[in-house]
């Protein structure tokens, strides 16, 4: 169960993004969200700069406070009535601190890297997939106030699935529609019958089909992924992430996990 949520925003336009599908995860499971400002960029990193031009450190020390004002705000607006919330604001949280953090929650949740110019950058979403040992939920922009029902879960017999699918387990016992995809290899290779025999005993009936990967490759893998999950109504989204490298061999699928990560219109849960 997500009783803990660590929701993470660099502020900007869009720091209610993670705050606001943060608190319908938290209203879900009756729990709590961790609200935390972070930052790659701090006040003070434009000193050098500054040395020619004295105001440049000014605006950019300006801009990066009110990004940090606009993550209070949200919380405020989206997470304070929520029973334990907390916010941790300002410019005084590392790397290291985060990664702390978000080894005691349940849940992570990150706004879209890519939305703006500063907003959640790859580095943040790295850091959350490999560093923190949880799930990471990536939140669309606009993401939909209706329950998550309709679930699409990616396979492949991997770890970084398995690790997947059991971290998503409470969203599927909440579903009415869990739907198991298997790209590209037969349904025995990958141990599909354990896995729907293992989520039927925890009350999961999912479906399983299959999609072609020699028919689909690169970043047309991932729009086939996410035209896939839209005919299927879902609105979550579930993949094993693998690798270190950029963002776009997070899931090893090439350009589609780019793809995915920059346009699915639903939640993206993903772990590794």
């Amino acid at each position: 169960m997500y009783k803990s949520i660590l929701a993470i925003s660099e502020g900007g336009p869009e720091a209610a993004m993670s705050f606001r599908l943060a608190a319908m995860i938290a209203a879900m499971f009756d729990g709590t969200v961790d609200a935390v400002h972070f930052s790659e960029t701090h006040p003070g990193d434009a000193d050098i700069a500054a040395q020619a031009m004295p105001f440049l450190k000014r605006v950019t020390d300006d801009r990066l406070n009110a990004r940090a004002r606009e993550s209070e705000r949200a919380f405020k607006e989206l997470l304070s009535p929520l029973p334990g919330a907390t916010f941790t604001g300002g410019h005084g949280v590392t790397r290291e601190q985060l990664v702390t953090m978000g080894r005691f929650a349940n849940l992570l949740l990150l706004g879209r890297p890519g939305t703006d110019a500063e907003h959640i950058s790859p580095e943040t979403v790295r850091m959350a997939l490999y560093e923190c040992a949880r799930p990471v939920v990536i939140a669309p922009p606009n993401p939909n106030p209706a329950p998550i029902s309709s679930v699409v879960v990616t396979w492949n017999g991997s770890s970084q699935a398995a690790r997947a699918a059991g971290f998503a387990l409470p969203f599927l016992r909440k579903a009415r529609t869990v739907t198991i995809l298997v790209v590209g290899t037969a349904l025995d290779e990958v141990g599909a019958s354990h896995l729907l025999r293992t989520l039927g005993r925890h009350g999961v009936a999912a479906t399983v089909e299959t999609m072609d990967h020699e028919a689909v490759s690169g970043r047309a893998r991932g729009d086939a992924l996410l035209d896939f999950a839209h005919d299927r109504g879902a609105n979550l989204l579930v993949m094993g992430a693998y690798g270190h490298g950029g963002v776009s061999n997070l899931l090893g699928l090439g350009g589609a996990t780019a793809r995915v990560i920059s346009a699915c219109p639903v939640p993206l849960l993903l772990a590794h």
